[in-house]
């Protein structure tokens, strides 16, 4: 193969990503050699090694210094756009899944109240699930939406693979706007160590995100706790 457009980096970048998602190169397989893939490719090894740091930076590759480059675990990836955990997980190539923990309707608390636009009190559908991700647990959440605009909302059939956005989009007509994400540091406490298979005490990342429908509504409230090894948020900001 010769690769002769203009930005040779990210052509072969996209080779690479290609050849991995193909499955060409497995999870945890070693990549052939900086001088290799640079033969192979018929390209300058410099253009080689920024590829690799531009997969790096996308998680798909982890670079071990003395040992080579190696394909990493596949990871969910959020925060470049409004996706619903399963369109996250399916783009990566895997199957969503996931565990009903709690499904209830419960007074909203005061926090919870504030950020729905709400009274306290007010009915709230509190939604609870373990994500999975190729039968791995990912993610724990917790979802709150007004039960006033989504009624019988957890009267739905769920099963293991009901999307909430594509229920909120195609029973209820919503429209998603935008969405506010504020991201938390924390320790995995014994609750979160058994669901996500994790020590006590490792470190985590806690997101809270606030949905908006097309009239700026708030409609959902959520808390997400990540796997960090199985995760991983990009944010790509624009000026």
């Amino acid at each position: 193969m010769k690769i002769v457009r203009t930005n040779i980096a990210d052509e072969v970048s996209n080779w690479l990503l290609e050849a991995i998602r193909s499955g060409r190169y497995q999870s945890g397989e070693k990549l052939p050699s900086v001088e290799e893939l640079a033969a192979q490719l018929n390209v300058g090894r410099s253009s080689v090694r920024e590829a690799l740091r531009q997969l790096q930076a996308l998680g798909w590759v982890t670079l071990q210094h003395g040992k080579g480059t190696f394909v990493s675990a596949p990871k969910v990836q959020i925060g470049s756009s409004l996706a619903s955990f399963s369109e996250s997980v399916r783009a990566r190539g895997m199957q969503p899944g996931g565990v009903i923990l709690r499904r209830e309707v419960v007074p909203a608390s005061e926090a919870v109240a504030c950020e729905l636009q709400i009274d306290t009190d007010e009915p709230v559908n509190l939604l609870v699930r373990l994500r999975l991700a190729n039968g791995e647990p990912v993610a724990h959440e917790t979802s709150y939406t007004p039960n006033r605009l989504f009624p019988d909302l957890l009267d739905h059939a769920w099963t293991v693979e009901t999307s909430l956005y594509q229920l909120l989009s195609e029973k209820y007509g919503v429209r998603f706007l935008y969405a506010v994400h504020t991201l938390f540091p924390i320790q995995i406490d014994e609750a979160l160590s058994q669901l996500l298979q994790l020590p006590v005490g490792t470190p985590a990342i806690k997101l809270k995100s606030i949905l908006y429908d097309q009239d700026h509504r708030p409609i959902e409230m959520a808390f997400d706790v990540y796997h960090p090894d199985r995760y991983q948020y990009t944010v790509v900001l624009k000026r």
